[in-house]
């Protein structure tokens, strides 16, 4: 784990060097929301692609939809205020009202209609997902406080190094599973959160990566451990980083402008 940590710091201080810094800092911003609203969504099933959701970005609920419900652009536009509002607030402490507000920024044109609950309200009744039957709900939900501010505590100190950190909340919030929906999407939202308070890049899971993800969640529940987490987290960032240094550097050395004329043979 420790040599993972050491590749991940090494590749994201050349990730800070070599894009992040070469943008405004209004437009490294706006890229990453995209980005990560686009994914985070379609990890729920979600189909609006990364360009379709720029123009809707671009153009809000005015967009003329293709192949696409109205319903799923209010989940993407919704993720982008909540999105806005935790990345604006930086500088506040996570707190429970801090998160059930995320939640409710994120849901607040979708969970009426799919769950009958309001935007904000903890879960009423058990929850499950996929194969997996979460624990009592009203002690999920007790515990919560705890979890919040043991998480922001480890901030604070930062004994622990971020990736960690946000690993461990992660895996805390899916299996105490507070919210009638919307999660993982907090869960996520709220992840990048934590690394950004330490001036990390975003962690961004798609949905081809869906299967390694809940397997490491499930992996770390399972074993009280979020080492597994952590490392998938490691292992994801590290792929992505790299990969867009490797992009800037090939645009960068195939571009070329030839406006001369090719000979044509005799």
């Amino acid at each position: 784990m420790d040599q993972l940590l050491f590749n991940y710091d090494y590749t994201a201080q050349r990730y800070q060097r070599i894009i992040a810094d070469c943008f405004t800092v209004e437009d490294f911003r706006e890229y990453n929301e995209i980005l990560f609203s686009a994914h985070s969504c379609a990890v729920e099933g979600n189909s609006f692609t990364v360009d379709e959701t720029r123009e809707l970005k671009e153009k809000g609920i005015k967009l003329k939809l293709q192949n696409h419900s109205l319903f799923e652009a209010h989940e993407i536009l919704d993720h982008f205020k909540a999105y806005e509002f935790v990345f604006d607030n930086l500088d506040k402490s996570l707190s429970e009202d801090f998160i059930k507000k995320t939640q409710a920024i994120l849901m607040q044109n979708t969970i009426k209609f799919s769950k009958g609950y309001d935007p904000g309200e903890y879960t009423r009744t058990q929850m499950a997902a996929g194969d997996t039957v979460f624990g009592d709900f009203e002690e999920g939900i007790k515990r919560m406080p705890e979890l919040i501010g043991s998480i922001e505590n480890a901030i604070v100190n930062a004994d622990l190094h971020p990736l960690e950190i946000s690993a461990r909340f992660h895996k805390f919030l899916i299996y105490l599973h507070p919210f009638p929906d919307g999660n993982g999407r907090v869960g996520r939202l709220i992840s990048n959160y934590i690394l950004a308070r330490f001036k990390q890049p975003h962690i961004i899971i798609k949905a081809a990566d869906k299967n390694k993800y809940i397997q490491a969640l499930k992996l770390s529940d399972k074993h009280r451990d979020s080492s597994n987490l952590t490392a998938y987290f490691a292992e994801l960032s590290i792929e992505r980083m790299e990969k867009e240094i490797a992009q800037k550097k090939n645009l960068t050395q195939n571009f070329e402008m030839n406006f001369q004329p090719r000979k044509r043979g005799r």
